[in-house]
């Protein structure tokens, strides 16, 4: 009987704990506005950010999800921003086609004031094929590139979330 009232307290305690882990995790998949000094962009409803995407990367996001049998090590979908500061609009442009096995489409215009780009492309990493989106916007002597892949199963799944993350990403 002695063990039994702090069992029971220690019991209610973690199930305290897990349920507010799980709410906060939860959260982490929820849709949100990111901003930061150099740009802005809407992380769409099932994708999380890692704390730790590395000093290239300005942003990245992925899906909760994995792809299946040989391409279950790469997400459903993922995506990053990178600045350049050591090439210009069009060496960018060129890098994707190059690392590119073939161009879907490209679409070349004006976005505030400054060249912008969309790309669709396909390519291949580690064996697999991964469609891929790419924004590249010039602001003030500096390129950024907005990469989304999806593994072509899923495009059509997460074509509304590859689209809002490609219309929100604008630059300040």
């Amino acid at each position: 009987m002695e063990l039994l009232i702090p069992g029971l307290m220690l019991v209610a305690l973690m199930i305290y704990v897990s349920t507010k882990i799980k709410k906060n995790a939860a959260l982490a998949y929820e849709r949100e506005t990111v901003e930061t000094p150099e740009f802005s962009i809407i992380k769409p409803e099932g994708f999380i950010c890692p704390v730790d995407h590395g000093e290239e990367l300005l942003f990245a996001a992925y899906s909760k999800e994995y792809g299946r049998d040989h391409a279950d090590g790469f997400r459903q979908v993922s995506t990053e921003v990178r600045m350049f500061t050591d090439a210009d609009f069009d060496e960018v442009r060129e890098r994707v086609k190059v690392d590119s096995v073939r161009i879907i489409s490209e679409n070349i215009g004006i976005l505030n004031g400054g060249k912008s780009c969309v790309i669709e492309a396909e390519r291949v990493e580690d064996g697999i094929t991964l469609e891929t989106f790419y924004k590249i916007i010039v602001s003030e002597g500096k390129v950024y590139q907005l990469t989304v892949a999806v593994l072509p199963e899923y495009k059509v799944d997460y074509a509304g979330k590859v689209e809002e993350l490609l219309s929100s990403f604008t630059l300040k």
